[in-house]
C-alpha cells in the first residue's frame, strides 16, 4: 500500500513539473488566459476537484498534503507554477488575487516548516508585494 501511495505522490510531482515546463515553453506563443485555463483544467483533473476553488480555501495547503500527499517540493512547483500563470498574464483580476493569495500561503507553510529558501522562492514572495 505504501509503494502505491508514493507512485502517485510522484506522479503528483510529475504532472506538476510537465505542466510547469510545457507553461514556461508555451508562454510567448499561447493567449495567457487560454493557457490558464488549460493548466486549471489539468491540475483539476489530476486532483479531482477544481484548483481555483480549491485553491481560495484557506486550508488549501493542509488539504494538498493531508488528501493529495503533497511533498514540500511539490508544494514548491504547485507555487512556482502559479507564479508563471499569474506573471503571464498582466490583468489585474480576481483570479491574480486567488493565486497571490495562494503562492503566499504556500510559502508561508513550507517557512513554518523550515524549508530553506530557494533563489526562486525568495524572488516570488518579493514580487508578490506588488499585489497585496
Amino acid at each position: 500500500m505504501e509503494d502505491y501511495i508514493m507512485k502517485e505522490v510522484s506522479k503528483i510531482g510529475e504532472a506538476i513539473s510537465a505542466m510547469l515546463a510545457k507553461f514556461r515553453l508555451h508562454a510567448d506563443n499561447v493567449d495567457a488566459v487560454q493557457l490558464r485555463g488549460q493548466v486549471s483544467a489539468e491540475l483539476s483533473e489530476l486532483l479531482g476537484a477544481d484548483i481555483d476553488s480549491l485553491i481560495s480555501r484557506d486550508d488549501f495547503v493542509t488539504t494538498l498534503v493531508s488528501a493529495h500527499h503533497f511533498s514540500n517540493d511539490d508544494l514548491n512547483r504547485l507555487a512556482e507554477l502559479l507564479y508563471a500563470m499569474l506573471r503571464a498574464d498582466d490583468g489585474k483580476d480576481e483570479v491574480h488575487h486567488s493565486y497571490a493569495k495562494a503562492i503566499v500561503l504556500i510559502n508561508k507553510w513550507l517557512d513554518g516548516n523550515d524549508v530553506a529558501y530557494s533563489a526562486s522562492r525568495h524572488y516570488v514572495l518579493e514580487e508578490m508585494n506588488r499585489y497585496f
